[in-house]
């Protein structure tokens, strides 16, 4: 058996403006799945290598008996950067709602930011601020939520 291309899938109210949002913040459609009118239910996006799919919960919960849970921070994505504050910008520009701005964490290793897209679900930019060692080097760094414990 062999697993491969992760994906996680956001539930939201509007597929096609979620769409809009994450294309925003340099995501690329891959696929898109219609009900039956025209509308999307299910865009499927990916970021270097990254798969998001951003679907409604009706369909899920119909066809195969999910409880799509649609309320409150219940996933947090995770985005390196090498610019904090572009990439705040450029998400509060695309409709993002401000959490917080950019602030050093874990005594200034890090730069990080939060904001919340238009269905509730945080985003965290993240910046390694140089250092001696790994000066630039954002690559392959495992991701935030097992480093901050977010």
């Amino acid at each position: 058996m062999k697993l491969f291309n992760p994906q996680i899938i956001l539930f939201v109210a509007d597929v096609a403006r979620a769409a809009r949002f994450y294309a925003a913040l340099g995501f690329i459609e891959e696929s898109r799945a219609t009900g039956a009118g025209t509308a999307p239910v299910k865009i499927e996006m990916s970021l270097e290598g990254f798969e998001l799919g951003l679907a409604l919960p009706g369909p899920a919960a119909e066809a195969h008996g999910l409880t799509p849970v649609t309320a409150g921070h219940r996933a947090c994505l995770t985005l390196w950067t090498d610019d904090v504050a572009a990439a705040y910008a450029a998400a509060l520009h695309a409709g993002a709602k401000d959490l917080q701005g950019p602030h050093p964490f874990l005594d200034g290793k890090l730069r990080v930011a939060f904001v919340e897209d238009f269905d509730g679900h945080p985003i965290q930019f993240v910046e390694r601020k140089p250092t001696s060692a790994r000066s630039g080097d954002a690559a392959g760094t495992p991701d935030s939520c097992r480093t901050t414990g977010s």
